[in-house]
């Protein structure tokens, strides 16, 4: 039977090698995965691996695969990872709303969002604002201030790209906050038709590889429904305006990182610039990683205000694309536009 290590460091690049080492055994009859080297595990690395193996179970139903050495990681156990992928060990996901400034692994489906927002008679987005701020202070463990504000804004657009973009039936997430390094992670990702297959949908993106279609997707006014001549209520708060995804990743930058990836291609960008990393597999749909240093935040309207006018100067030279003004859910929280 082959015996596939989890890797005893949780980089991106470890994670992505150990998701492909068990593609490579995709029809066996038996593959057995070891835990006993885990000795760190994050939230990114625990809703990708979980993502992928559940897949993986999916496209290869023949295929049995067991565990080893899993039986003493409790926190991964306690944060719901083993379960997210079909292991009967430790808790389920979406158990507990998390305490001690984390949040387990949660799968929410978009259906869900649906519901909430015909019950209320309320836009989605509210609820999915809503939402994001439960987690941002549940991770904080505080009702107000910066970082509460950069946390919900920064979920709240990844969420909304998934509900808006993806086609996809639900979306999983988990996060931690470690306040003696000064640092949050916020892990997204969901079950889509991937980047490239929805920016496609806008004619003026040329679209060839799934590199192109992240690096497009992370620049401003560039959306797969928001481009010169499509149908846009401009008075609506929510109009997607493409703008949410690159402020997100500029909060990232402020000493954090933002880590993007779909299909054969992810994109990490930091402080040091951008590094681009083919993957060693597919990855379907979309998975993000959001790295904040609490250090760095500063009051939310100021550093969107600023990351706005760098959006614009960039917009105005790609002619077409977009219709160049951010909404204002892209600028703010709903709180200051619904005033």
């Amino acid at each position: 039977m082959p015996d596939i290590r989890y890797p005893s460091n949780c980089s991106a690049r470890a994670i992505f090698n150990f998701c492909d080492e068990i593609e490579q055994y995709s029809g066996s009859d038996r593959v057995l995965i070891d835990f006993s080297g885990m000795y760190r595990i994050e939230p990114f690395t625990m809703v990708y691996v979980a993502k992928y193996i559940r897949e993986f179970n999916r496209r290869n139903k023949k295929t049995k695969v067991s565990c080893i050495g899993h039986k003493n990681k409790d926190y991964a156990a306690n944060m719901g990872f083993f379960r997210a992928f079909g292991l009967k060990h430790g808790r389920e996901p979406n158990c507990v709303d998390g305490n001690d400034r984390f949040v387990p692994y949660t799968i929410l489906r978009t259906q869900t969002i649906i519901d909430e927002a015909t019950k209320d008679w309320e836009p989605e987005q509210d609820v999915i604002e809503r939402r994001a701020a439960h987690l941002s202070e549940i991770l904080a463990q505080q009702s107000t201030g910066n970082l509460v504000d950069a946390l919900t804004y920064s979920i709240r657009e990844i969420m909304r790209n998934v509900y808006e973009h993806s086609q996809s039936k639900s979306l999983d997430y988990c996060a931690q906050y470690w306040p003696y390094y000064n640092r949050v992670e916020i892990a997204i990702v969901d079950h889509g038709i991937g980047l490239r297959s929805s920016l496609q949908k806008n004619p003026f993106v040329q679209v060839d590889s799934d590199s192109d279609a992240i690096q497009q997707a992370l620049m401003p006014a560039i959306s797969s429904i928001n481009y010169r001549g499509a149908v846009i209520d401009t008075n609506d708060p929510w109009h997607n305006s493409g703008f949410g995804l690159y402020m997100s990743n500029r909060i990232c930058r402020l000493g954090g990182s933002f880590l993007i990836c779909s299909g054969d291609h992810g994109i990490k960008l930091d402080e040091n610039g951008k590094e681009h990393i083919e993957l060693p597999h597919k990855c379907r749909g979309t998975a993000v990683r959001m790295v904040l240093n609490t250090k760095r935040l500063t009051e939310l309207a100021d550093m969107l205000a600023t990351f706005r006018e760098d959006g614009y100067r960039i917009a105005r030279q790609i002619k077409g694309v977009g219709a160049y003004e951010a909404s204002a859910a892209s600028q703010m929280l709903s709180r200051d536009f619904t005033k």
